[in-house]
């Protein structure tokens, strides 16, 4: 399991999650978040919405963790779910608010826990046995590298992200 200083920084960063992709959508005009760099890959606002769902996932598997032994942590298939959903038609602004609101509730739980919360463990098919502090740590970089891909398919400078990489 990550150290426990280590894991309340990660949460203090998943926290700064919604003011980064905030400062993105002020920064580039509305129409440039439904373009797709190429076919097959996502636009900004695809990206940002995978987030927003993504995060429905991470709070689900959060409450499996930290209400059962060993939960059974359920993967799921971001790009079906962007077909299914229809990502690209989401407005920029409602996918940031499902995404600020549904990181909002995932804090909220995370604030209530103890170290021994965060050694909490569930069992992810493909992943194996996580604890809460290897959730925290992977939202932070699934976090970082969505940010990134953002920022680059905007054409905003210092983009960071996985271009190549649908999500």
């Amino acid at each position: 399991m990550a150290d426990l200083l280590e894991c309340v920084l990660q949460i203090k960063a998943l926290g700064e999650t919604p003011a980064r992709v905030e400062e993105l959508l002020r920064a580039a005009p509305a129409a440039r978040w439904a373009v797709r760099p190429r076919p097959g890959t996502w636009a900004p606002v695809e990206v940002l919405a995978h987030l927003a769902d993504a995060e429905l996932f991470h709070g689900t598997r959060l409450r499996l963790m930290l209400t059962s032994g060993r939960a059974f942590l359920q993967p799921f298939e971001g790009a079906q779910l962007a077909e299914r959903a229809r990502y690209l038609g989401w407005a920029p602004q409602l996918a940031f608010a499902r995404f600020a609101g549904r990181r909002g509730e995932t804090l909220d739980l995370l604030s209530s826990c103890s170290a021994e919360d965060l050694a909490r463990v569930g069992v992810h098919p493909v992943r194996g046995e996580m604890s809460v502090a290897d959730l925290v740590a992977l939202m932070l970089a699934h976090d970082t590298d969505h940010v990134g891909q953002m920022r680059e398919r905007l054409g905003l400078a210092g983009g960071a992200g996985r271009s190549e990489r649908e999500a």
